[in-house]
C-alpha cells in the first residue's frame, strides 16, 4: 500500500521539477497535446448520475501528430484482485486522436485496448481546457456523461539531457522473440498493436497486447475466465524512466499497472537504437539449458519534435 502511495506521489512530484515557463508547452499548439496525469475521475452507469471513482491514478499522454495513449486505474488497488477485478479497475487504450477545437470535441480511434471489445472503436469525447486542467467528457448511449476525467498537465524536464532526447516519442511494437548466442529467434513472438512511450517529462507508459485473435466479452463485466483470457500474455503499466547513456540501459520505475502486485516494481532493459527502430534487450534467462534474452524491436512514430515542438537546445 504504501509503495502505490508513494508512487501517485512521484506521478506529480517528477512533473513538478519543472520552470513554470514550461507549463503551457505543446498546449499552445494543439489543446490537448501533452503529458497529463489523471486528478479525478466520475462515473455513471446508464440513467445514472456520475460518481466519484476513489483514489484515481493514471496517465494520458497525446502528440501533436495525434498519437495518443490512455491508461486510468485506482492507487491502493489489493494485490489479490482477480483478473477480472484487475480489468475493471484498469482501463488501458491506444491509437489516434483528432481535434475540432470550433465544436470542443476529440475523436479517438482505438488501435489497441486492454479489453477486446474495444479495439477498433472510436469514442467521441467533449473537452474543456483552462490553463494546465483538461476535463474530458465522454457520453453514453442515454447521451448522459459516462466518464468525466479531470487531468493536469505534467510540464516537461527543466533540462532533458541530450541522450534523452532521442528516446522521447511514440514507438510501436514490430517484433520480438527470445534471441540465443547465435543469434537465433528460438521463440518469435507476436501481438496486436502495441506501444511503449517515452514523454519529454521523465514519464513512459507501456501497452503490449496479446497475438491477434482475442475474443471479446460476452457481456459488460467479464467472467474470470474472459479476463484471463484476454490479459494473457499482456504488459501495461506506466511509471517514470531514467536514461544511462554510457551502459545503453533504460530503467522503468511502475506507478500504475494492471497486476497491482507489480507497482513499485521497476525493469532494466538495454537499448540499441538505429535511425527510426529501436531495439530493447532484456536480462539474460534460460530456456532449455541454454542462456536466451528476450529482444524487442519497435519503429518510431513520433519524436521529440511531435511531443514537445517548443524544445530548443
Amino acid at each position: 500500500m504504501r509503495l502505490i502511495s508513494l508512487g501517485v506521489a512521484l506521478l506529480g512530484a517528477v512533473g513538478s521539477l519543472v520552470t513554470a515557463a514550461g507549463q503551457t508547452g505543446t498546449g499552445d499548439a494543439n489543446p490537448l497535446a501533452g503529458t497529463w496525469r489523471l486528478v479525478s475521475l466520475q462515473r455513471a452507469d446508464p440513467a445514472q448520475p456520475l460518481v466519484p471513482v476513489d483514489n484515481p491514478a493514471g496517465i494520458l499522454i497525446q502528440d501533436t501528430a495525434g498519437h495518443v495513449i490512455e491508461i486510468m486505474t485506482q492507487a491502493g488497488r489489493p494485490a489479490s484482485l482477480n483478473p477480472a477485478e484487475q480489468l475493471m479497475t484498469y482501463q488501458a487504450s491506444w491509437g489516434r486522436y483528432t481535434v475540432d477545437a470550433g465544436e470542443a470535441t476529440a475523436t479517438y480511434a482505438i488501435a489497441g485496448d486492454l479489453n477486446p471489445g474495444r479495439k477498433d472503436r472510436r469514442v467521441v469525447r467533449t473537452f474543456q481546457r483552462k490553463d494546465t486542467q483538461l476535463v474530458l467528457i465522454e457520453t453514453g448511449p442515454d447521451e448522459r456523461p459516462a466518464v468525466r476525467a479531470t487531468w493536469q498537465r505534467i510540464p516537461e524536464l527543466e533540462a532533458l539531457p541530450p541522450y534523452q532526447e532521442a528516446i522521447v516519442g511514440f514507438w510501436q511494437w514490430t517484433g520480438a522473440g527470445l534471441i540465443n548466442a547465435r543469434g537465433a529467434n528460438v521463440r518469435p513472438a507476436s501481438r496486436d498493436p502495441s506501444v511503449i512511450v517515452y514523454t519529454p517529462t521523465g514519464h513512459m507508459a507501456v501497452l503490449y497486447l496479446p497475438p491477434p485473435g482475442r475474443k471479446p466479452f460476452a457481456g459488460a463485466v467479464p467472467t474470470v475466465d474472459e479476463a484471463r483470457a484476454a490479459l494473457q500474455g499482456s504488459v501495461s503499466y506506466f511509471g517514470i524512466y531514467i536514461v544511462q547513456p554510457k551502459s545503453r540501459a533504460v530503467f522503468h520505475y511502475q506507478l500504475g499497472a494492471v497486476n497491482p502486485a507489480a507497482v513499485g516494481g521497476s525493469f532494466m532493459r538495454n537499448f540499441d537504437m538505429a535511425g527510426a527502430q529501436v531495439t530493447l534487450v532484456f536480462p539474460p534467462t534460460t530456456l532449455n539449458g541454454e542462456q536466451v534474452r528476450n529482444t524487442l524491436t519497435l519503429k518510431r512514430l513520433s519524436g521529440l519534435a511531435e511531443m514537445w515542438p517548443e524544445f530548443r537546445r
